[in-house]
């Protein structure tokens, strides 16, 4: 990470590699709503183990600089250091995905076709288990899934790029289903 010092010459900062172990320690005020394990205690929270890294980074650094509203996230996320946020997303990174939930089989042959045909997997890997900055979708819940696409699709929530945006613009409330329900029966 460069900064300016007090010349206006560009320094590099050292950075410390993410530590889980001190990540699982600053994150004792997350586990009331993920949980230890990274599962959501309610459906409506989402499922945060085995996201990637510096998707989690992400996330958080955007509730922390207020450009995504959840809950009360901004204001668990706005104390979090850049330093905070790299152990802590070490922490949820390392743990064990979700299981997945089995679902009405054509519900899910519809959800698989709609991921096939929109490219889902280009940027959330094959089997949906999310890549570098893009959010793992295999073993979220459903309630979740359905809530933030349908917001994504009507713009109440931004993404970082607007690629997700566009994707959804073209899904019906069915095919949002159909694709949480698949996404939730992958691990």
């Amino acid at each position: 990470m460069a900064f300016f010092n007090i010349y206006g010459l560009i320094s590099w900062q050292v950075l410390a590699a993410p530590d889980a172990v001190l990540g699982k320690a600053k994150s004792q005020t997350c586990f009331a709503c993920h949980g230890t394990d990274g599962i959501g205690i309610t459906p409506n929270i989402p499922n945060i183990a085995a996201q990637p890294p510096l998707s989690l980074f992400y996330q958080l650094v955007q509730f922390r600089e207020g450009m995504r509203k959840g809950g009360s996230m901004e204001v668990f996320a706005k104390p979090l250091s850049d330093d905070d946020i790299r152990d802590i997303a070490a922490y949820f990174s390392a743990l064990s995905p979700p299981e997945a939930k089995a679902g009405d089989a054509a519900k899910l042959a519809v959800g698989q076709k709609i991921t096939q045909q929109n490219y889902c997997n280009s940027c959330h890997a094959p089997k949906l288990q999310g890549q570098k900055q893009v959010p793992r979708l295999a073993g979220q819940s459903t309630e979740y899934f359905v809530t933030q696409l349908r917001n994504i699709r009507s713009g109440a929530r931004v993404d970082m790029d607007g690629t997700m945006g566009s994707a959804a613009r073209g899904l019906s409330d069915e095919d949002i289903e159909a694709l949480a329900a698949y996404s939730a029966s992958l691990n």
